[in-house]
């Protein structure tokens, strides 16, 4: 029973304006955000924080850089395939969608500082090294199809007409696409090979597109509905982040990294129609605010074992229930205050952990693992952890003194709920399994 209310609770998507708790959950959604990676961290499980020597750093601890020697171009291309496993009104059901994305381009260049003949170059302030990237940092790509027969709710009943019967086949296809990308203006300083320094600006777009149609064929009485909803919401932001990475000895290194909240002005338009138009014609609701997202606070630590093998684990700390609404306009002041108040009540903070490894089986190709964890948001499922994130990733690489070749499939395992309307919790609800294959391909070049 608990399942079932987290259920009905989290199953909102997109609703008319006075229907407030969509903008909370996609609140929660623009704020799971990961770090961005190449296919060698990809396949290490994404755990970055403490390695560092990869242009991942851009997006993920930018003290990382500091343990660049070389200047580097890297490009990460990825295929993604989503497979959905819906039950609905007892009836299960699959869809899966494809698609190819730019996941990661970026250029470091490395500055060594000058040293006098006679000089210790291995004390001091040793080089700096900036950088500018892109990452994808979440997709948002799914598709899920489900129907059965409700004998309890009629869509006609979301706008309070109760004449017709519950009694109907219901089937419905709820597509979503997007993302969050941010690209990074990074720096870092590398101060006697034992401690390293980096900052970054991060400029994030966001792009989050749902489209759900339902069409609703009547049993006890003879008729046909179509009902059908779209989002297209659109948002920038800028965040920042500072971090540290100390090297006590050569093999183990330890890092921190503090990402602050991104702050959003977004842009939501929200479109329903029927083919019906006693029912509903066609109605427009536009709505625009300004969105904090939780800060971020991530230690992580490595240890290179006999210069072979490198084993890495990384922790995160997110309190969702610090995400802020704020009017943008001026206006709307009561859908504000009820979104942050449905934030205090529903989410909660979460505990996000990755563990990686690397090997060298010859002195040019590298065998990676790892696994990683992002907990559940919600208070109602802080014991079960129902709708925490797992991922399983591995991947293999090629490095030669100029250029290097990764790549990495990862596996993303979550649970969601897809609702075709809402009726104050009264709604069918499809309770849904979400698969995630991508594979990521690095290209590098050190100049």
């Amino acid at each position: 029973m608990k399942k079932i209310t987290m259920f009905l609770v989290v199953a909102t998507v997109a609703t008319t304006m006075n229907a407030y708790a969509q903008y909370s959950n996609d609140a929660l959604r623009f704020s799971q955000t990961n770090y961005g990676s190449s296919a060698r961290f990809k396949g290490m499980g994404n755990a970055q924080i403490g390695v560092g020597g990869d242009i991942s750093s851009l997006g993920g601890n930018p003290a990382g850089l500091g343990l660049f020697t070389r200047s580097e171009f890297v490009l990460t291309p990825e295929f993604n395939q989503t497979s959905t496993n819906a039950s609905f009104l007892g009836n299960n059901s699959s869809a899966s969608k494809q698609q190819v994305n730019l996941n990661q381009l970026g250029v470091v260049f490395h500055m060594p500082t000058y040293r006098s003949k006679g000089q210790d170059t291995q004390k001091g302030l040793i080089s700096a090294v900036i950088g500018l990237g892109y990452n994808r940092n979440n997709d948002y790509g799914v598709e899920a199809n489900f129907s059965g027969v409700n004998n309890s709710t009629s869509v006609y009943n979301v706008f309070n007409d109760y004449s017709v019967p519950a009694n109907s086949l219901q089937s419905a296809n709820i597509v979503r696409s997007g993302s969050v990308s941010e690209f990074n203006i990074s720096g870092a300083l590398n101060i006697s090979n034992q401690i390293y320094i980096g900052a970054a600006l991060g400029l994030v777009s966001l792009n989050y597109d749902y489209n759900s149609t339902l069409d609703e064929d009547g049993i006890a009485q003879n008729y046909y509905i179509n009902y059908n909803q779209t989002q297209d919401t659109k948002g920038s932001g800028v965040n920042a982040k500072l971090g540290v990475i100390f090297r006590p000895i050569p093999e183990f290194r330890i890092g921190a990294n503090i990402q602050s909240p991104t702050w959003f002005n977004i842009n939501d338009s929200f479109t329903e129609d029927s083919n019906d138009p006693n029912v509903l014609g066609s109605e427009t609701y536009d709505f625009s605010y300004n969105l904090r997202t939780p800060l971020k606070a991530s230690l992580g630590s490595s240890y290179v074992i006999g210069n072979r093998a490198l084993i890495s684990a990384d922790i995160d700390f997110v309190d969702y229930s610090t995400i802020k609404f704020s009017s943008s306009d001026g206006g709307d002041t009561q859908i504000i205050a009820n979104n942050n108040r449905d934030v205090r009540q529903l989410f909660q903070s979460a505990i996000n952990y990755r563990i990686g490894g690397e090997v060298k089986v010859t002195d040019f190709i590298s065998l990676r693992a790892g696994y990683g964890n992002n907990g559940s948001a919600y208070k109602d499922d802080k014991d079960e952890q129902y709708f925490a994130t797992q991922f399983y990733s591995g991947g293999l690489g090629y490095r030669n003194k100029n250029y290097y070749f990764d790549v990495a499939y990862q596996r993303v395992n979550t649970h969601s709920t897809f609702s075709p309307y809402q009726l104050q919790g009264l709604e069918p609800v499809a309770e849904a399994t979400n698969n995630k294959n991508n594979v990521f391909l690095t290209f590098g070049v050190r100049f």
